[in-house]
């Protein structure tokens, strides 16, 4: 069974009006476990679009989404939000940390939905920062920091309730070429760790990378070869 398995996926906003458009039109896709995959792709593609779906931040107007042999295409809200806390890990391209906050406490947030002990808690951070190369700034509040260290900061959050999915949108389109490719170290932890990865770009640099195991190319709302 794969460990995603998508099947006749549409997405169509403003339905019955005049500026009804599909986002995504008659999407078919199987993620094996631990596989690394690109989706590449103009602005406008439906890279995101379906990137969302798969996260359980939207609902598809029809198709199925498999993840793990469920449905998430069908779940109720609250059962939505329990999948994307516990198995998804999201790294956007706006970061979406909380600038008031420090490093510690950004990372920290999605385990304050847990009953861990703290001893847990401090492990699981712990963990994430040094994955991410960022504990040597845990005490610094977020506004602070550099455009690289927000992400790693961000990758960090991404990865500490230990999302065996992680989905990344755009995860360089704000950083620079050196910080874009100690992105790419991190995502070769990533397929260490066997975690399975779908990241949307259209930036060059994750062409013809050792650690990526197949290129999806997106138009317009559709696979195209």
């Amino acid at each position: 069974m794969s460990k995603i398995a998508i099947t006749n996926l549409n997405k169509l906003y403003n339905p019955n009006k005049p500026n009804a458009f599909y986002a995504l039109k008659n999407i078919n896709l199987s993620i094996e476990e631990a596989e690394v995959v690109i989706l590449k792709g103009v602005s406008g593609s439906g890279k995101s679009t379906l990137l969302s779906l798969i996260g359980g931040l939207a609902k598809p107007s029809s198709g199925e989404i498999l993840v793990n042999g469920q449905n998430i295409a069908k779940l109720p809200d609250i059962m939505s939000s329990s999948y994307r806390h516990k198995e998804i890990g999201f790294i956007f391209q706006s970061f979406n940390l909380l600038e008031g906050l420090s490093v510690y406490q950004n990372i920290l947030a999605p385990l304050s939905l847990t009953s861990l002990s703290k001893e847990a808690i401090n492990e699981k951070v712990s963990r994430a920062m040094s994955l991410a190369n960022i504990e040597h700034k845990q005490h610094q509040t977020v506004g602070s920091l550099s455009g690289g260290e927000r992400q790693r900061c961000a990758i960090a959050r991404a990865v500490v309730m230990e999302p065996e999915i992680i989905l990344a949108d755009e995860p360089t389109a704000n950083l620079d070429k050196e910080n874009s490719l100690m992105f790419i170290d991190i995502l070769k932890k990533f397929k260490a760790l066997h975690k399975t990865v779908i990241i949307a770009t259209h930036d060059t640099l994750f062409d013809d990378q050792n650690c990526i195991d197949r290129y999806v190319h997106m138009r317009d709302g559709e696979f195209v070869e």
